[in-house]
């Protein structure tokens, strides 16, 4: 029995209906959702998922199959001036949603999703320790927990606990329709969430909250999120999240908010700016965050019955700081300076091989050209079209994705301590990238339910602080089957 027949008979009420609804959206790997497509019974425990089957050619060595906001290869380098090809299916994942009856207006449900990407180590040539080989990467990828959470919906607040998406830019729904695209808010992490969902006969709001996990432990401060959204039913499109998740939804928009406490633990302070001392007790608080604002509008609006000839705009910007880890592979080179602490009772200068750790992820904080502890700032835009071709039953469609990201801070930022402030930048302007502009073409088939095929063209250009440009060429060829 389809969720649609369940809600006609009774069997279920009309707050199961659209909390399935919901939790069908956020997996991504329906087709157009309109309850017609789902069997469950009172009590469910169903399996999903999809079988990813990607080639990638690039012009350049410099990314692994997913390229995330990863940085290009500088002209004039072995990596930037030699081609790449890989076939990869570490993007195949599977789920398991768990949902009992109704109980007291009461709604229980769980949800366990795994992929293939557990491996972030690139693979290494040279047997190093902790990293695989390139057979071991491909052939032999580690299983990693995406999504495992229980959801109590009660009819005065919706309580999630576990691990799933970030709240931050209201993720997944605003996602484009490609996979790994820079600029693009991309994160999961444990978290404590609170919602509440009005939902009207012309427009539906959501608010929500949430205590997620701090992107430093050491800061003993969880970080902060909230956000509201309205959706407007009337007036409907279609969307691709990913390249799996096609569904017929209402335009909205969102506004997000994050606060996130950074502790950079031991900061070296005092001696000279080449071999500064340290203090075992001392510590530098930094706070991070930013606010996302996502929309997605049907340009030319779709037909329950009929896909065809439907125009969807999506976008986003997001402003913030200390908030890379938040997308895919995001440092523009900005990474925790090479600091190197004097010894205790060492004189000032005094050399040392011990390594400074800040206990702190890459992408957060830096220094400025003084030797300053710095927060990295960011700034992303990105901005999709989704087009689906008439007289195909919805069965074609072609989107368009364009992403620019850049640190409005950069310039003044270093990755490793120099004397001279002339040997900083001579240093460090080559390695970090000042703007990055993306844009590729999709294009994407349904075969059958269970079947897809797509072809994508993607251009990358990073901008380097001393103006050297480097540039990617990637084709990728993509087949699916969604379960």
């Amino acid at each position: 029995m389809t969720l649609r027949l369940m809600r006609q008979e009774g069997v279920i009420t009309e707050a199961e209906y659209l909390a399935a609804l919901r939790d069908l959206a956020d997996a991504s790997t329906a087709s157009v959702v309109d309850g017609s497509n789902l069997v469950m019974a009172r009590w469910s425990a169903e399996l999903y998922g999809f079988l990813q089957a990607d080639y990638l050619y690039d012009s350049t060595q410099s990314y692994t199959d997913l390229a995330g906001s990863g940085q290009v290869a500088r002209p004039g380098t072995y990596a930037g001036d030699h081609p790449r090809a890989q076939l990869s299916l570490r993007n195949s994942r599977i789920g398991f949603r768990f949902r009992a009856p109704e109980h007291r207006a009461v709604r229980a449900s769980a949800r366990f999703e795994a992929d293939l990407v557990g491996d972030w180590a690139s693979p290494a040539y040279t047997g190093a320790s902790g990293q695989p080989t390139e057979g071991q990467f491909f052939a032999s990828p580690d299983l990693r927990m995406r999504h495992a959470y229980l959801k109590v919906e009660t009819p005065v607040v919706d309580v999630l606990v576990g691990q799933t998406w970030h709240l931050f830019g209201w993720q997944p729904i605003y996602q484009p329709n490609t996979y790994g695209a820079p600029g693009e808010l991309f994160s999961r992490a444990p978290q404590l969430r609170l919602s509440r969902t009005v939902t009207g006969k012309a427009v539906t709001l959501e608010v929500e909250g949430a205590a997620v996990r701090p992107p430093g432990r050491d800061s003993a401060i969880p970080e902060g999120e909230a956000g509201i959204r309205l959706a407007f039913n009337g007036w409907r499109g279609v969307q691709t999240v990913g390249a799996t998740g096609t569904r017929l939804v209402p335009a909205s928009i969102a506004l997000t908010g994050d606060v996130r406490a950074l502790a950079i633990a031991n900061y070296p302070t005092g001696g000279t700016v080449a071999a500064p001392s340290l203090k075992s007790t001392y510590d530098i608080s930094k706070t991070g965050g930013g606010v996302a604002v996502d929309a997605f509008l049907p340009v030319i609006p779709a037909r329950t019955a009929d896909t065809g000839n439907a125009l969807s705009l999506l976008g986003e910007f997001v402003y913030g700081q200390g908030m890379g880890d938040l997308y895919s592979g995001l440092s523009s080179g900005l990474a925790v300076p090479a600091l190197v602490p004097v010894p205790a009772g060492s004189p000032p200068g005094t050399p040392s091989t011990t390594p400074y750790n800040p206990q702190l992820d890459a992408g957060l904080v830096t220094v400025d050209a003084k030797g300053n502890a710095t927060v990295i700032q960011w700034q992303t835009l990105r901005a999709g079209l989704q087009y689906t071709l008439p007289g195909l039953d919805g069965r074609f469609w072609i989107a368009a994705n364009y992403a620019n990201v850049t640190s409005p801070n950069a310039p003044r930022l270093i990755t490793q301590i120099g004397a001279t402030a002339t040997a900083r930048a001579t240093t460090n302007a080559p390695a970090i990238r000042n703007v990055l502009n993306w844009f590729n073409v999709y294009f994407m088939s349904e075969l059958t339910p269970a079947v897809r095929l797509g072809f994508a063209y993607a251009y990358s250009n990073d901008k380097y602080l001393d103006g050297q440009s480097g540039t990617n060429h990637r084709l990728e060829g993509s087949a699916y089957y969604v379960f």
